[in-house]
């Protein structure tokens, strides 16, 4: 079995030698195995992607070993134990949020979700009251989204033209809206 803990062997793994990165995996798969596993993870699946992200991480970087601070076996054993305590971390972040801060949260989304829709619903309602060409130029504008230009392909408008039923519209339409929102606080008192 060769010596890990020499020059030459940090020379292999810094040039990414495949045989010394094979032989560093089969020396020390199972001592991370054990610490990953005394750090708190008694997870199979978690705990071999724990070591492996070890392996990848020193594979990647393996420049970050720094042979006069520790052993490479140190510095294995460390990398696994913070990988394992960061996963425990996220389990437990996970674990910690309580189920009806979850129901709650998800019924404002769904409440808000309805007061847009009806928002929606209420634009629509109040663009139908204007007189055509408005009502059809405001509906290209704010429904479907259509610049000006591409209005003005559709109708025998010029850009100019559909430029001052927008804005006539919807500074209208700005007015019946704030009417409407009045009326409903009104109501709702």
């Amino acid at each position: 079995m060769e010596e890990i803990e020499n020059e030459l062997f940090y020379q292999r793994l810094k040039k990414r030698d495949d045989d010394a990165f094979d032989y560093l995996i089969t020396a020390y798969s199972k001592l991370l195995w054990a610490v990953g596993a005394r750090s708190g993870v008694h997870n199979n699946m978690d705990l071999e992607e724990i070591i492996s992200d070890v392996f990848l991480r020193f594979w990647q970087h393996p420049e970050k070993f720094n042979p006069e601070k520790g052993s490479l076996k140190t510095y294995l054993c460390i990398m696994t134990k913070s990988m394992t305590r960061n996963k425990w971390q996220k389990v437990q972040k996970f674990k910690q949020e309580p189920l009806t801060e979850i129901n709650e949260d998800a019924q404002q989304l769904i409440s808000d979700e309805l007061d847009e829709k009806e928002a929606w619903q209420e634009l629509y309602n109040l663009i139908l009251t204007f007189d055509e060409p408005t009502r059809q130029l405001l509906f290209w504008r704010i429904f479907c989204d259509l610049s000006p230009l591409e209005i003005a392909e559709r109708t025998k408008l010029t850009s100019k033209e559909i430029d001052n039923y927008l804005y006539r519209g919807r500074k209208k339409l700005r007015h019946l809206v704030n009417e409407n929102s009045f009326f409903r606080e009104v109501e709702n008192r």
